[in-house]
Order: structure tokens, then sequence, then C-alpha cells
């Protein structure tokens, strides 16, 4: 016994359990989730967050506050791409992203047997603790995120489900696509318009469904998960901007989440004249003056954004050192591997790259090109979403959107962090930053790219991460008390954000529809098809994970179907609902529908759809509460 006593000691001692503890604890995970969905979440959470970048970290000389950054993008970005591929070809199951994260589990213990890392755990430590106001400032980042989606995405009340504030219209998309690829919709087509492959960059809501595939159906995954990207987009921003100075970085990084433009003068306004209304007194127009929405607004409720932003800024910060041929490397990578959850943010990426490329063209070097990995990498999804949308010369979102006087409209809407940018523009550093900024402040203003031209107003919301690191560098040099009242004066247009989203309650469905999506999932066959109207909120989509004929139009228009297939779309469902029994007959063949769903905004649209139904012998109710559902019986 003592002999044994002592060769534990000389184990301990020697670091050999340190140093492989890790690896054993990443085999056993995968392994005990197959048995607990408990263990499984934070198994999923561990591999697709942690692991991929503590892996690959080791292979580039990257700073502690770079590889904090990399280690959650990278492995987001490689964990998805994994299990997207092994999902082709083995199918999407549970047993296969365990099976996948067992593969990462071996491939790290092989890496680490043979390269060790250049940071411990030990030195992250040290210097969160150095510190404390920089994670004071991340932790109030999270949290106030955290609780603004707490109350706004999937809160329960008396009447039933609320997802409500920013996330009313675009976060049920996220939904339908989520609950549908755990439902048997894989490889996905358009859950919004059945048929259809999908061509949207829909991969930040395919590592969501990883996640809840994981557990189970866990629809609270979703605002958690917004929390910790912008917590993740907030660390790229310093990050990228700590060149500057540490004042200079936590400057820009609260510019960058929670800054914006001079519409806090309408609330303002409201809130004296006691005219204030969290409904009706938020701070964005569609289509008017205050026709931009603010970047905390986005990151609540643009989900392929909270990849690409981190991505884009990430990449700005290496491009900065193209001498590094592993840094370029590095940032061609994570581009190509960033094209399927957001493509607005590939191309920025790329311009970002040309701009490299121009600023070091008198020194070329062969590895600059290295870079052109990434669209080796992205390849296949180019080559799908090709037709979905063309550049053209012509500034349609400018036409449509741009407002009066174009100089008060940027002034007004961008706000004080965009007018420091330009006021210091030569007496703060970041050449490349600089270039960028005005390249993707112009674009929408050039050009168009994206199918519905609306959505070109993302390019400016990636020029505010250039501009948020020139504005918070130039903040760090005037004196602190003006810096401080800039700074205030930067932010109060969140306050505007944060009131609408926590002070409205708009309901996605009632308990009835809640019921009725639950049974759905339960009790219909998966990919089945449902005739519903053609609306934003849709149980047997949003909740059921089946698919249905048509959504609201935005959402297959944004992503590449040609308004008038939408509206042929349209009105053969008013048909379905409104006309004879061989029209009905007509469209259930045309778009293979299994299930007819009667809920409240199909009788609101279709009065007298309910007799009509029950007077047709092949369609049988399967579901009569206070919505209904018909099975195609023939």
């Amino acid at each position: 016994m003592p002999f044994q006593t002592s060769k534990l000691g000389e184990i301990l001692a020697s670091g050999a359990l340190q140093k492989h503890g890790p690896f054993f604890l990443l085999v056993v995970l995968p392994l005990v989730s197959f048995v607990s969905v408990h263990i499984g979440l934070l198994t999923g959470l561990v591999f697709t967050f942690l692991v991929p970048g503590l892996i690959f970290h080791r292979f580039f000389s990257l700073k502690l506050h770079e590889i904090i950054v990399f280690v959650p993008v990278f492995s987001v970005l490689v964990s998805t791409q994994l299990i997207y591929y092994l999902s082709l070809a083995f199918g999407y199951s549970r047993e296969i992203i365990f099976a996948s994260f067992l593969v990462l589990a071996v491939f790290y213990g092989l890496v680490n047997s043979r390269k060790t890392s250049a940071y411990s755990f030990k030195d992250a430590l040290k210097i969160t603790r150095l510190n404390k106001v920089l994670l004071l400032i991340f932790l109030l980042i999270f949290i106030i995120s955290a609780v603004v989606l707490y109350r706004s995405v999937w809160f329960e009340n008396d009447l039933g489900i609320v997802i409500t504030g920013s996330n009313w219209q675009d976060t049920p998309l996220h939904y339908e696509i989520i609950e549908s690829i755990n439902n048997g919709n894989f490889p996905p087509e358009m859950p919004y318009y059945a048929g259809d492959s999908m061509n949207y960059h829909y991969f930040v809501d395919f590592h969501t469904a990883i996640l809840e595939k994981t557990y189970g159906f866990l629809p609270k995954l979703l605002p958690f998960l917004n929390a910790a990207f912008i917590l993740v987009f907030a660390l790229s921003v310093y990050s990228l901007a700590r060149v500057n100075g540490k004042r200079g970085a936590i400057l820009a990084t609260v510019i960058a989440t929670f800054g914006w433009g001079l519409s806090y003068i309408g609330l303002f306004s409201a809130l004296t004249g006691g005219e204030f209304n969290a409904a009706t007194n938020y701070m964005y127009q569609y289509n008017g003056f205050l026709g931009l929405p603010p970047i905390f607004d986005n990151l609540l409720q643009q989900r392929p954004m909270l990849i690409g932003l981190p991505v884009f800024a990430f990449v700005l910060a290496l491009l900065r050192d193209m001498e590094d041929k592993n840094k370029v490397i590095l940032a061609g990578v994570v581009t190509g591997l960033l094209f399927p959850f957001h493509a607005v943010s590939f191309i920025c990426a790329y311009a970002a790259y040309f701009v490299s490329l121009l600023l070091n063209s008198n020194f070329f070097k062969r590895h600059h090109l290295y870079f052109l990995v990434s669209a080796v990498i992205a390849l296949p999804f180019l080559v799908s979403s090709s037709s979905s949308a063309a550049i053209t010369f012509a500034p349609l979102w400018a036409l449509s959107f741009l407002k009066d006087n174009p100089v008060l409209f940027y002034i007004v809407n961008l706000g004080i962090p965009f007018l420091l940018s330009f006021i210091f523009i030569t007496k703060v550093k970041g050449t490349i930053l600089k270039i960028v900024f005005v390249m993707l402040f112009l674009a929408p203003n050039i050009i168009s790219i994206t199918p519905n031209s609306w959505d070109m107003y993302k390019f400016f919301i990636f020029a505010w991460v250039p501009i948020a690191v020139l504005s918070g560098a130039a903040l760090a040099r005037i004196r602190k008390s003006l810096a401080l009242v800039l700074l205030l004066l930067s932010v109060l247009t969140t306050a505007s954000v944060i009131t609408y989203n926590v002070g409205t309650s708009s309901q996605a469905a009632s308990w009835d529809e809640y019921n009725l999506g639950m049974w759905v999932r339960n009790n219909t066959e998966e990919q089945a098809v449902f005739l519903t109207y053609y609306s934003i909120h849709c149980p047997p989509t949003m909740i059921g994970g089946r698919l249905r004929v048509a959504s609201y139009v935005n959402w297959p228009y944004g992503h590449g179907i040609a308004l008038e297939d939408i509206d042929k779309r349209f009105d053969d469902i008013d048909l379905a609902y409104t006309g004879s029994e061989d029209d009905l007959r007509q469209v259930i063949e045309t778009y293979n529908v299994m299930y007819i769903y009667v809920g409240n905004d199909e009788l609101s649209h279709y009065p007298g759809c309910v007799a009509r139904f029950n007077s047709i012998e092949w369609l049988e109710p399967v579901y009569s509460e206070t919505v209904q559902v018909y099975k195609v019986a023939y």
C-alpha cells in the first residue's frame, strides 16, 4: 500500500493526470450523454463552443484576448460543419451528434499529446482577475442581453407564449427552421415554403438545432444562446480594438454593443410630453427617417449576424498582420466556414481581404493568396446558392429607404460614433478599418446584392464594427469627462430598444395553439406538409416542426424566391380555403399537402371554412379543440 500511494503521488506530481484529464473527460461526456439528456446538453455546449477551438488555437500565434474570441467562434463554425457533413453521409440524429463529439475528443487527445498550448487556464484566470472593470462590462453585456431576451423570446404568461419586441417577426422563422430540422427536415427544405431547398444562411439555426437535439424540445435555449453570442461579439470587438489600448478597446466594446444614433431625442420628447408608450414610441421607423434599426436591436433578433459579426471582427484583426502566413490562412478558413452562417458577412470579409491586399501591394507575397482557401471551403454552398441573388450596380436600398436629406439621415441614424469616426479618421490607428468602414458605408448607396433590397441595410451593421473601434479610439484620446458624456449620448438609443422589448407582450401562440403544436409533433408524420394561412406565427411549424405551403411574404422573398411565385402560392392557399372541393383537391396535389390547419388566422381570413371542410368526405378531422386539423384521407 505505501508503494502504491507513492506511485500515485509520482503520477500526480508528474502532471500526467493534469495533462490527460481533459481528454478522458471529453471521452466520457459523449458516452454518458447517450443516457442523460442533461449531460447531453452540457456536452453539446462544451463541444460546440470550446473543443475545436481548444484543439486548433495552438497552431497559431494568437494573443490571449484573440484566443478568447477564436475558441468559441472557431468551435461553432467547425462543429456545425462537421455534424452537417456527417449527417449528410449517415443521417441527422442524436447518435451522429455524439459520435462527432467522440471524434473531436480523440482528435483533441492526439493533438494535445504532441503540441502543448501556449496558454493555460491558469493564465486566463490571472488575466480576468487583473481586469475587473473589463470583466464587469462583459458580465453586464451578457446579463442585460439575457434578461431582455428572457422577457421577449418564448416568455410564458397566462395567455400563452410571448415572442415580442424586436423578435416578434423574424424569430418565429428561426423556430420554424430549428424545429423542422429536429423533426426530420434534413437536408432541409424551407419549412415556410415547402418543396424548395433551403438556400438561406441557416447554419446558426442548425447549431441551435444540434444543441436542442441533445436534450429534446427546449425552445428557451434560443434566448440563452443569443445572449452568449452577443457576449462573443463584444469579445471580438474588444480583441480587434485592443491595439488602441485598454481604454479605447473598452469604449469600442460598449459602443459596438449598445451604441447608435440620435433617435433617443424622440424618446425623451415622448417622456417629457407624457405620451410615452413602449409599443408605439420605439425609435425605429421602417421606411421612415429613423430607418436604420439600432445595433442592439439587430443583436437581439438577427440570429445569423450573431455569428457573422464576430467572425468579421476576427477576420479584420487577423488581416492586420499579412506578414504572418498562418493568420492569413486562418482568416481564409474562418471566412470559408462562415458562408452558410451569413452570406453578407462572407462578402464583408472578402472586402476586408481586398483592402488588405491593396495596402500590402508594394510588398506582395505568395502567402497573401492563402486567404482564397475560403472559396474552396465555401464552394458547395456557393454553388447551391448562386442563383439566389445577383450584384446590381444600382442604389436600390437608397432609392427605396433613404429619406430626404442623406447627410442628415446618416448623422441622425448613426449618431456620434459615426461623426467621431470621420472627425478623427486621420488621428487614430487602423488604415484597414478606415477603408473598410468607408467601403461598407458606401455599398448600399451604390450596389444591390441581396434579393430583397431592404437587406442591404445590413452593410451598415457590419460598418458599425470599424465605426465602433475608430470612435472608441477617438474617445480614448480626449478628456475623460467629455468622453463619458459623448459615450452616454452614443448609447442612449439602446434604452428605447430595451424598453420596447421588455414593455410589450405580443402573443406568438395561445395555450390552445401551443397544445396543438405539441400534438402535431407527437401525432403527425415527419416532414408532413400543412396547408395554413401565410402568417408569421404558425403553431404546426414553429412548435410542431412540420412544413407548410407558404408563410409571411418577406421570409421566402428575402431568401431568393421570386415575388410572382410567392403570390401564386398565396392565391392557391386562398382558393383552397374558399373555393370548391375540386379547387382544394388541386392545391393539395400541387403541394403534397397531408394536413389542413384551421387556427385563429385561418378563421379570421376564411370565415366559413370549417363548415366547408366538414362537408368534404375525404377530409378526416383528427384534432378538434378551439383549433382544427384535418387529415387528407384519399
